[in-house]
């Protein structure tokens, strides 16, 4: 059997005592604060750092977009994570302020990054003008007339249904049937794909109204192209009488007096979207008119811009800016008034060429204007070179303007002041959507007569530019009544 020995004595382990505070105690205290300080760190320090709400903006209105403290959010519906505090909301459309409003969000701490809090802010339009309602339907159409240029839509090109956000908007302000269906009307005939004519038909089936003419037409647009429209282009002999406008600088601008006449405008008898632009329909110019013999010059331009500085190239960049002009503006062209150049002016956008028909008028005291379709198609008809219908490369080259009536000619496309919508020879009420789009909308305009580009181009077709878009073979005359 083992000894027993007797092993060392060891003094008892003691913790120390804070003042009076046992071990245990503190220690536990500790273990407490360490909990509370997790908590604290995790539960509500983010809420403490960042506090706020995530705020939904909801509105009854489409395309409206949200501005907090004058910062742009997004188009409506939204939600964003806006701080505490008093904030300043405001909803736009068009460029219209539809509701300004005064926010407060409070200032939740607790788990705020596990549990969001929420608070919604819906659109007050209860207080709009009927002025400010109107741009807002204006806005609506002209989103649509800003996407009819687009053919096809795919996955690069999206369609955005324009036609059933103005449905969505109609509601919201309980427009009357009657507005509802001029508007619809104007809108419709802008309809150049099958995707916007789905749209459409939607559209009057949120509004449980009855399809309108324009509609039936484009319906019928798309599903045949055997239907036949107009007449065939009709040889007319037009009265054409030489004339003449002088400016104050003893500069002339030769021109033709064209006489009334009713005539068929196109030859087209294809219903189907774009071969429509050209259909046959019988037009009538009630009035004579005089119409430039040839394409403004050069020279005559460039006269212009000596007594209008601010159309100088040298200000291009103001002229865009207004969206006058785009960056093609006189590109290439060296202006000069010391030598009459007969060339026709180019690079020049539409709204150039009615500054220059204002300051024509301003040296004549005669309304001068850029000619209209009807107008247009008129003079062509007493062109020399009308019996052939077309204008062909040889005819081009050989043009002399300043000796032959070779009015139309085709050495540039030429503008007319009329607007360009895809339904335009279809529908019968066509003046009063064109009275429609000059006073509300911007549009593209309809452009005659080819250019040297086209090696045949027939006196019918029919082109279509923006207003502010500068083309190096696109020109244009003059036209006034006396």
């Amino acid at each position: 059997m083992k000894e027993i020995k007797d092993l060392p004595k060891i003094d008892d382990v003691v913790l120390p005592k804070i003042g009076s505070i046992r071990a245990g105690v503190y220690i536990l205290a500790l273990l407490i604060f360490a909990i509370l300080l997790v908590v604290f760190l995790i539960g509500f320090l983010p809420g403490v750092l960042n506090g706020g709400k995530f705020v939904n903006f909801k509105s009854d209105i489409a395309n409206v977009g949200v501005y907090v403290d004058d910062n742009y959010i997004s188009g409506v519906p939204a939600q964003s994570f806006i701080k505490s505090g008093e904030h300043e909301v405001v909803f736009k459309k068009a460029s219209q302020i539809i509701s300004k409003q005064t926010i407060n969000v409070s200032h939740p701490v607790f788990l705020t990054y596990i549990f969001h809090r929420y608070q919604d802010v819906i659109l007050d339009y209860n207080e709009l003008t009927q002025d400010k309602i109107d741009k807002i339907i204006n806005f609506d159409i002209q989103l649509i007339i800003d996407q009819s240029p687009i053919l096809e839509f795919n996955s690069v090109t999206n369609y955005i249904p324009y036609f059933s956000q103005y449905a969505k908007d109609a509601i919201a302000f309980n427009l009357d049937s009657e507005r509802i269906i001029s508007d619809l009307e104007l809108a419709s005939s802008f309809i150049s794909n099958e995707t916007m004519l789905e749209d459409a038909k939607n559209t009057y089936d949120i509004l449980n109204i009855e399809y309108g003419s324009v509609l039936k037409i484009a319906s019928k647009d798309f599903s045949s192209n055997t239907i036949e429209i107009g007449e065939a282009f009709i040889n007319k002999t037009v009265n054409a009488t030489p004339s003449s406008l002088k400016l104050n600088n003893n500069a002339i601008i030769t021109t033709i007096k064209i006489d009334p006449i009713s005539f068929v405008m196109g030859d087209t008898t294809y219903n189907s979207y774009p071969s429509i632009n050209e259909v046959g329909i019988n037009v009538d110019l009630k009035s004579s008119v005089y119409i430039s013999k040839a394409p403004i010059s050069n020279y005559l331009y460039a006269l212009f811009v000596v007594a209008n500085p601010q159309w100088a190239k040298s200000n291009i960049a103001s002229l865009i800016s207004k969206k006058l002009v785009d960056e093609n503006y006189l590109a290439g062209i060296s202006l000069s008034t010391n030598y009459t150049s007969l060339e026709p002016i180019r690079n020049i956008s539409y709204y150039a060429a009615e500054a220059f028909c204002s300051w024509v008028s301003e040296e004549t005291s005669v309304d001068v204007y850029i000619p209209s379709e009807i107008q247009w198609s008129a003079a062509a008809l007493a062109s020399t070179n009308y019996l052939e219908d077309s204008y062909s490369s040889s005819l081009i080259a050989t043009r002399s303007y300043d000796t032959q009536f070779d009015l139309m000619l085709g050495g540039v496309w030429e503008f007319t002041s009329t607007p360009y919508f895809p339904l335009n020879r279809l529908i019968e009420n066509r003046d009063i959507i064109i009275k429609e789009l000059n006073e509300n909308y911007v549009f593209d305009i309809v452009v005659k007569g080819g250019s040297l580009l086209n090696s045949s181009v027939n006196i019918n077709n029919v082109g279509a530019m923006e207003k502010s878009a500068c083309f190096e073979y696109m020109g244009f005359r003059i036209a006034y009544n006396k």
